[in-house]
């Protein structure tokens, strides 16, 4: 038991400590410091941020957190609360790098969005114009008596717009559907291990389509095949395009879809929660293979769609471009009237509710992120035309034009393992709103 006290203790001072330092300084500013009560914000209730996920953190929702929240394009608060690796008692860091997941997914679409100004494609070309794998898509229609899946020609051709939007028909990898007979089918896509680029998009194209292309909203490896897009289309690999049009002027050196090895010390550990007695979170269990652990060398075929590893610090500034309309530190990266299209609503209003559950009916769709269109309907703080894309494992930005806010909050957690729900997502727009004193700035 003394043990167990001890450390205890230990992880609470970690925490406290990782807190106070975080705070006070960052080696790495990713944008101008200002005064929170100087852009309308409070000092008193932002420092409360990190208390509430530093609690989190104790009570086994996760390791830890890093936050960052800016307005006005100027950092306001940055914080590192909780262990990035609890087994060592090393603490979260702001350097801490993560597995970003479907937060590549806005970058990804910020590259094609990028090619589209560009005049090399249009929203609406077919995407088979560029990958003629798609030319003949088939579409589910059912099953026969056998039990063999039947299909028919699709009526219209996959757009680069379809894939923007996930709208296309495509599916996506295990857990994502346990009902339809195409789930097994897509689930086996396997777009890891050393076959080609193309050969892996090839096998993704000869599996049916869930519906017709542009009629219903599916979540899907979409983006995935946006990333090869932009190799094709642009003739320079994928993993280039973003390092030499994004990361590297954006100023993100923590990005990228592979670390070296003497940056694993650096990865945060992923974890699964386990229900304690009374079904609460309090117990955190280690993840470990392919799924938590980084590649070390390039991948074959970078995913678009959820293969990056970055650093809150990083995303913040990619995140505060998009919300400067596609200017950042002197350099336009897309139009201004580019960025509202790529955050404005795009497809059916209930298309959220249908995938998801009525929680979500307040939540759209653009081109590749996700614009708040009933703020009203939401389950957590919100105005109308902020948006998001989060990952898989906890991590989580915001984009809120009205008010000028921008804040990632990571984390490294397997949604759900306890049967409850990983809440960062809606802790993270909570907290981040109760510390704004006056909410209009445009």
């Amino acid at each position: 038991m003394q043990i167990i006290k001890t450390r205890s203790l230990l992880m609470t001072g970690l925490m406290a400590i990782s807190l106070c330092a975080a705070s006070l300084a960052d080696d790495r500013t990713p944008l101008p410091r200002a005064k929170p009560e100087s852009v309308g914000m409070s000092s008193t209730r932002l420092a409360a941020i990190g208390e509430f996920f530093r609690r989190e953190a104790e009570r086994g929702a996760a390791g830890g957190y890093t936050i960052l929240v800016a307005r006005d394009g100027k950092l306001v608060y940055s914080a590192a609360v909780g262990l990035r690796d609890r087994e060592n008692a090393v603490p979260m860091s702001l350097d801490t790098r993560f597995r970003i997941f479907s937060m590549s997914k806005p970058v990804t679409s910020v590259a094609v969005l990028m090619l589209y100004e560009e005049g090399k494609l249009q929203l609406d070309d077919p995407v088979s114009r560029f990958l003629p794998a798609f030319a003949d898509m088939r579409v589910f229609t059912g099953v026969d008596a056998a039990g063999n899946i039947q299909t028919e020609p699709a009526r219209e051709p996959i757009t680069i717009r379809h894939l923007l939007t996930h709208t296309g028909g495509f599916g996506y990898g295990a857990g994502y559907d346990r009902n339809s007979p195409l789930g097994p089918l897509w689930a086996g896509v396997n777009l890891g291990g050393e076959v080609t680029s193309e050969e892996k998009i090839r096998k993704l194209a000869a599996l049916p389509l869930y519906f017709q292309p542009g009629t219903q909203w599916r979540y899907s490896y979409a983006t995935d095949v946006l990333g090869y897009l932009v190799e094709v289309v642009s003739g320079v690999p994928f993993a280039e395009f973003l390092q030499t049009r994004l990361f590297d002027p954006l100023g993100m050196s923590h990005t990228s879809f592979y670390l070296a090895p003497s940056e694993l010390k650096l990865m945060a550990t992923v974890y699964r929660r386990v229900a304690s007695d009374g079904g609460k979170a309090g117990k955190l269990e280690r993840v470990d293979g392919p799924f938590a652990t980084p590649p070390t060398s390039p991948p074959a075929l970078p995913s678009g769609g959820g293969g990056l590893i970055s650093t809150a610090g990083d995303y913040l500034r990619f995140a505060q471009m998009l919300a400067n309309g596609g200017q950042f530190a002197g350099r336009q990266y897309l139009a201004p009237s580019t960025v509202e299209l790529m955050t404005s609503q795009q497809v059916a209003d209930d298309a959220q509710a249908k995938a998801y559950g009525e929680k979500w009916r307040g939540l759209g769709f653009g081109l590749g992120v996700s614009p708040v269109i009933d703020f009203r309907r939401m389950p957590q703080a919100n105005r109308n035309g902020d948006y998001t894309w989060p990952g898989v494992l906890g991590t989580n930005w915001m984009v809120s034009p009205s008010t000028g806010v921008v804040a990632v909050v990571l984390t490294q957690v397997v949604r759900g393992a306890d049967g409850l729900p990983n809440r960062t997502y809606q802790d993270m727009h909570n907290q981040v709103y109760q510390a704004i004193l006056d909410l209009d700035r445009r």
